[in-house]
């Protein structure tokens, strides 16, 4: 997380140096305030407001050593939503109390107030209505586990009935990791949680068939497509799915993105469950497949020649490709490393693309493996 610390008295000074020191980021406080001798910080000068109004955005967190009314005033005209504001923390004068004030769960705000409160030997303070009740809120579980939350408009009403102790299930695929799925349990113990292992259905447009009709709402852990329910519902996306790549030089990233879509389209899967794409090394400065990745908000995923063929036998090879790459084949060997020697869910080539789709059978990221 890179964090900011703001400081407007002498005080604040020290106890901002504390927090740097032993979580890292950058010190502001108001010039005067500084100690003579004091060095790694950056002065705040001008109006306090417009200083917090310009830093706002750069940073994943804010602690305020301040009053928090001081806090809320400066960053009130800022504020965006919880998706994307950062977390705010704002610490007493005399660090006695760490108050987590913005985006708590998915900010991580409650989180580092735990932190920075250990830090200072201080009190931290959290108010989300899931951690006062006693447990995790769903989505501060899922950026702790690396879901993407799907879906945000029911989120405030999902979390309501598992505060009010009404019945949340949670749909999980059969073939969901276990150590994953116990995790949760373990998160949401004390709730009205129920989760479920169900099969896909016949149908594409709802994976997931009914669901229990005593639900009050539901969370819906997968990367297939959902149909809209008549209960709020929130869908938690593994991004554990890889795209393969293999292009000619100079393919139009318009082609590219149509082919992906298409693809996603017969598999009934959600854009927003791809996790990484994978290619040969020599694609680093392909404009089309870094386009995508910049449109996926995804990492890329590159794999030498050596460690291409360490697995091509186990792909139909191409003369070509092997004589103008090193290696046979080039999407489904890197898709298949890239998934953890995942599943392979479907392949598709058109105008010198190749795309293979795997979906990894394990959770935990994308790693090489040895």
């Amino acid at each position: 997380m890179k964090l900011a610390v703001i400081a407007v008295t002498r005080n604040g000074f020290r106890l901002g140096a504390i927090i740097v020191k032993e979580l890292g980021g950058d010190l502001y406080v108001l010039e005067k305030y500084a100690p003579p001798d004091a060095r790694s910080f950056h002065p705040i000068k001008g109006d306090f407001i417009e200083f917090v109004h310009g830093i706002f955005d750069k940073y994943d967190g804010l602690v305020f050593l301040t009053a928090a009314g001081i806090a809320v005033r400066a960053i009130a005209e800022v504020l965006k939503g919880k998706t994307v504001d950062p977390a705010v923390v704002a610490v007493d004068e005399q660090g006695k109390f760490a108050v987590s004030l913005l985006s708590g769960h998915l900010g991580g705000a409650n989180e580092l107030a735990v932190r920075v409160a250990g830090v200072l030997g201080a009190v931290p303070v959290v108010t989300t209505a899931s951690d006062t009740a006693g447990f995790e809120g769903i989505d501060a579980m899922a950026r702790k586990i690396g879901f993407y939350i799907e879906s945000l408009a029911d989120l405030k009403k999902v979390s309501a009935c598992l505060v009010n102790g009404e019945k949340v299930v949670f749909m999980v695929e059969p073939d969901f990791p276990e150590n994953v799925l116990n995790e949760m349990k373990k998160r949401l113990r004390g709730t009205t949680a129920a989760f479920y292992s169900k099969a896909f259905s016949e149908s594409p447009a709802d994976a997931f068939g009914p669901i229990p009709q005593d639900a009050a709402a539901a969370v819906f852990i997968t990367d297939a497509n959902i149909k809209p329910r008549d209960i709020p519902y929130v869908i938690l996306r593994p991004r554990n799915i890889v795209l393969g790549i293999g292009t000619k030089r100079g393919t139009a990233f318009e082609a590219l993105l149509a082919l992906v879509k298409k693809a996603l389209k017969e598999l009934d899967l959600s854009e927003k469950g791809i996790g990484c794409i994978a290619t040969i090394d020599i694609k680093q400065n392909e404009e089309c497949i870094n386009m995508l990745a910049r449109h996926l908000d995804v990492p890329v995923k590159y794999y030498n020649t050596g460690q291409l063929a360490k697995v091509e036998s186990k792909f139909p090879v191409s003369p070509f490709v092997k004589k103008t790459t090193g290696v046979g084949a080039v999407a489904k060997p890197s898709a298949y490393l890239a998934s953890l020697h995942g599943a392979e869910l479907g392949y598709y080539k058109d105008r010198g693309i190749t795309l293979a789709i795997y979906k990894c059978m394990f959770y935990g990221g994308f790693y090489e493996l040895d």
